[in-house]
């Protein structure tokens, strides 16, 4: 961690971190001038929720990370372009999501490039699940988007797969596979990184169809 990074967490904690609370939290409360709430699982460094944030300025971005450099690096290009519809947490997805977010709340989920835990042990790992879908599908309106992307192609198909069984989602691509259209998010640094070796993004744009499961 620099020394920038640690002076940001000490200095621009207490405008942009969300603490973590055993009870719901009103995201309109949180984001009094939005009108629809966003959330980024695993920001990285925040490269695309400063971006997005700064695009939308109407909409309420969490973003969720706990790897402390890289929440360093993102206090500071919050306190540096003065958004004001950013709020960060460090704690767990799965209890932010189970604990803190209320159901129907959400218009948009990200998740780009989380750690695909490429051994076949590892695979319990990984970030996305039934149960995970479904947790999510329960904090989402009916007709908010649900956003991967990874550069691992089994992980890309196994989160095909996961959410194309799942009831609550729709797959906007009509042809059942991965997202072909018109981008809906910012490249990211590691994404530029895997293109210039010649490596191919896989991304997935689902639709929730409801959201009234635990």
């Amino acid at each position: 961690m620099t020394p920038a990074q640690r002076r940001a967490l000490a200095e621009c904690s207490d405008d942009y971190l969300l603490h973590f609370a055993e009870q719901p939290i009103g995201l309109s409360a949180v984001f009094p001038h939005a009108n629809r709430f966003s959330i980024e699982i695993g920001f990285g460094d925040g490269e695309v929720l400063l971006q997005l944030a700064s695009r939308n300025p109407d909409t309420g971005y969490l973003g969720i990370e706990v790897y402390r450099p890289g929440v360093g690096k993102c206090l500071l290009g919050l306190n540096e372009m003065e958004l004001k519809n950013v709020r960060v947490s460090t704690s767990d997805v799965r209890d932010v999501l189970l604990r803190q977010l209320s159901p129907e709340s959400l218009n948009e989920v990200f998740i780009l490039f989380p750690d695909p835990w490429p051994k076949k042990r590892h695979h319990k790992r990984r970030l996305i699940s039934p149960e995970f879908i479904n947790l999510c599908a329960n904090r989402m309106v009916a007709g908010a988007t649900l956003c991967f992307a990874t550069d691992s192609r089994n992980y890309a198909e196994h989160t095909l797969s996961q959410l194309t069984a799942s009831k609550e989602f729709e797959n906007i691509e009509q042809s059942g596979g991965f997202y072909s259209g018109e981008p809906v998010r910012p490249q990211t640094r590691y994404e530029r990184k895997a293109l210039a070796r010649g490596e191919k993004i896989y991304d997935l744009l689902f639709v929730c169809r409801s959201s009234h499961l635990t």
